[in-house]
């Protein structure tokens, strides 16, 4: 446990006797606050800084490589990261599932909404209207096209928004190229340093991925669907940045679009004047950086900065004409810069109502994106940062915290119109793993943090929580050295409890009271094999869980399969595995083991629907699996008094044999994908969804197709 008081944010230096020991607890020494940007003159000045600072942080580690002698190993030009590529009563069920969301009455968008007649889905890149009841008679009414690829989907009262990636346009700069950390040109330490394991793109379980958006434009389109044979198009947003998260909340969406560094034409990171290790002396290879310097800012300085920053186009179409504003953010209002100085990349939350009228508000972070949580009243954008050796970090000694996160959070309003208003930032030890990682209660924003990576012995974990003061998210209590030489593996809070999966190389359950803020506590823990991806409270009583199995091999252990536990926890200090459910071997993966919006656990009728694919023929070292035997969606039937009871499963591709063999069963865990994505039920009906299809059956009767639905076909 560390025992240092308490974490001293906004530039107010260290706080007297607190060290860094093993045993004692960081103190930020960084601002980590934002500061709002008056005008566009500002906006323009601050992303040059940024971009200057960047480039004299590269320039200075091959500056210094060179005069040791060290050449980039790839050539003289530093390596460009591409940009990604492009049965019952009329009116409908008397009950149906709705999306799995981590916080009650803040909806988020899906691949699948429905009112429990009417089914909205994301398919063969449309929008896909379905009459699903009665559910044997499900059919499509309309399929439309929108802009772009969509993505996502929120449902309200009659409105549909479609969240959608766009196509870059012709001669788009294109992402800022961010030298590698492991090798090639090396990227200076301090706060700029690239975070680790930082992937991009979209992923929702941050093991080894932060969330950064497609790198595409995307837009926002909201359709009236009162006649769904017949949806009208209200409004149509459109970002030069990318889908990241949002948020639903009443009539309120909130999206979060995330803007990557762009690329400034002609900028370079090695001296074109010498060729390195020709035995130049330290003047000349000093006075040709420089030389480079001075070009590189000139190029900076001469850039047109329209192309790197956020812009925005709203066009709202009505009776009596389309309302068409082209320049959202032509004065540049609701901007920020964030204190810590990192790169050039920007962060947006546009909000507006569904009901495709009314103010687009838009307030814009100069910095990083990240995990995105939202809570009734306020949104939070928690970005990761790692220390690689030299410039400034947010701790005094940053060996001993070499990863952080800062977290930056909204209030959320309603009046005149649907706005976030930028509140207060703090900053954390550690990285988080997902948006599951924060959590709000009791005034109090909760956060599980991990640094280091098992089975480094210096890895722990911590669970810190801070409440704001002055603009500032202050730290009042923390629970620290959690597991040491683990990593966290998943994360669920619950009101005054909290829930975190660690994993070496068995799965401890630990069981957190966190009724006092100030004094959070590990009150029990549970080991078992395996470890759990997502947890999920099925009552108050009980955690039913989706992960992993493991074998303990001594120094390690392999994935052996998927597993699903069922936890009593109505003890703080006694949680107890009440069933376990095993299946397949290891190559076996579900959508929903790193995506919960996959996980549709329907409590009115006790069923669990979770796609699958399902690989035999591994052993219990961790072999994998050599034929695929299941691919679609499977259903159980899961009691508190009973556990796991396997009802069939709605099937989507034929087995493997050893004449059809396909290699299906080759999958990474943190790349869990299958081909269903999602599954809704209505009543005792089950649909399960692909990209390309919606297959109806009757949880009484699996086995059988309903109806059969592609998406394809016009």
């Amino acid at each position: 446990m560390r025992t240092c008081a308490a974490l001293v944010l906004a530039g107010l230096g260290a706080l007297a006797g607190c060290h860094s020991g093993p045993d004692q607890r960081q103190v930020a020494i960084a601002r980590v606050g934002l500061d709002p940007i008056a005008g566009c003159e500002d906006l323009a000045r601050a992303v040059r800084d940024r971009l200057v600072a960047d480039m004299d942080r590269a320039l200075d580690a091959n500056l210094a490589a060179a005069l040791e002698g060290r050449c980039w190993a790839y050539g003289a030009v530093p390596p460009v990261m591409a940009t990604p590529a492009p049965g019952g009563d009329a009116g409908g069920a008397k009950t149906w599932s709705d999306t799995n969301v981590q916080v009650a009455g803040v909806d988020e968008p899906d691949l699948v909404k429905t009112d429990g007649e009417l089914v909205y889905a994301i398919g063969a890149g449309r929008l896909q209207i379905l009459d699903a009841w009665p559910a044997a008679e499900a059919h499509r009414i309309a399929a439309v096209q929108v802009e772009g690829t969509p993505k996502r989907l929120l449902l309200h009262e009659g409105r549909v928004v479609v969240f959608s990636s766009l196509a870059p346009p012709v001669g788009d700069p294109g992402a800022t190229p961010v030298p590698p950390s492991g090798g090639g040109v090396p990227m200076p330490g301090g706060v700029g340093a690239s975070p680790v394991g930082s992937a991009g793109g979209d992923c929702t379980y941050g093991y080894d991925c932060v969330p950064t958006g497609d790198g595409n434009p995307s837009k926002i389109t909201v359709l009236d669907v009162a006649d769904p044979a017949r949806p009208r198009v209200l409004r149509e947003v459109t970002f030069n940045g990318s889908y990241l998260a949002a948020r639903r909340i009443g009539a309120s969406v909130h999206a979060v679009i995330a803007l990557p560094e762009r690329t400034v034409p002609g900028l370079a990171y090695w001296p074109s004047t010498f060729v390195c290790g020709d035995g130049a002396s330290p003047r000349a290879i000093r006075e040709a950086f420089e030389q480079l310097r001075r070009e590189n800012r000139a190029l900076i300085e001469g850039v047109d900065l329209g192309a790197l920053v956020p812009s925005v186009r709203d066009v709202r179409h009505r009776a009596d004409g389309d309302a068409v504003d082209a320049d959202v953010l032509g004065t540049c209002p609701g901007f920020h810069s964030s204190a810590e100085g990192e790169g050039a990349a920007f962060v947006s939350i546009a909000s507006l109502s569904t009901d495709g009228e009314g103010p687009l508000s838009v307030t814009t972070v100069l910095g990083r994106p990240g995990f995105v949580y939202a809570g009734p009243a306020a949104l939070y954008v928690a970005s990761p940062h790692a220390w690689r050796g030299g410039g400034s970090w947010f701790w005094a000694e940053p060996e001993v915290a070499p990863e952080a996160t800062t977290v930056h959070a909204f209030r959320l309003a309603e009046a005149p119109g649907p706005r976030a208003e930028y509140q207060a930032s703090g900053v954390v030890e550690g990285r988080v793993l997902s948006s599951f990682s924060l959590d709000e209660y009791a005034g109090a924003l909760r956060i599980a943090t991990t640094t280091g990576h098992s089975p480094d012995p210096a890895a722990h974990s911590a669970v810190t929580v801070l409440r704001e003061a002055g603009g500032t998210l202050e730290e009042i209590g923390r629970v620290d050295g959690i597991a040491p030489s683990e990593d966290i593996r998943s994360v669920r809070f619950d009101g005054a409890r909290g829930f975190i999966v660690t994993f070496k190389k068995t799965d401890p359950l630990f069981v957190l009271d966190l009724a006092d803020p100030a004094s959070p506590a590990i009150a029990g823990e549970l080991k078992v094999p395996g470890f759990s991806t997502y947890l999920h409270l099925m009552d108050p009583a009980h955690l039913l869980t989706l992960g992993y199995d493991a074998s303990d091999q001594d120094g390690f252990a392999w994935f052996t399969g998927i597993q699903l536990q069922l936890f009593e926890v109505a003890d703080l200090a006694a949680p107890a595995l009440a069933y376990r459910e095993l299946i397949g071997t290891r190559g076996s993966t579900s959508q929903a083991a790193t995506d919960h919006l996959a996980f549709n656990y329907f409590a009115e009728k006790a069923l669990l629907a979770l796609p699958m694919v399902i690989c035999e023929g591994g052993d219990a070292t961790g072999g994998y699996g050599t034929l695929m035997t299941f691919s679609g969606l499977r259903v159980y039937r899961v009691r508190a008094d009973e556990g796991f009871t396997y009802l069939g499963g709605v099937a989507h591709a034929t087995p493997e044999t050893s004449e059809t063999f396909r290699d299906a069963c080759s999958g990474w865990w943190t790349d869990a994908s299958t081909p269903v994505k999602r599954s809704l039920f209505l009543e005792d009906f089950v649909l399960s969804f692909t990209d390309g299809e919606v297959r109806v059956q009757d949880t009484r009767a699996l086995g059988t197709d309903l109806a059969r639905i592609g998406f394809t076909a016009p």
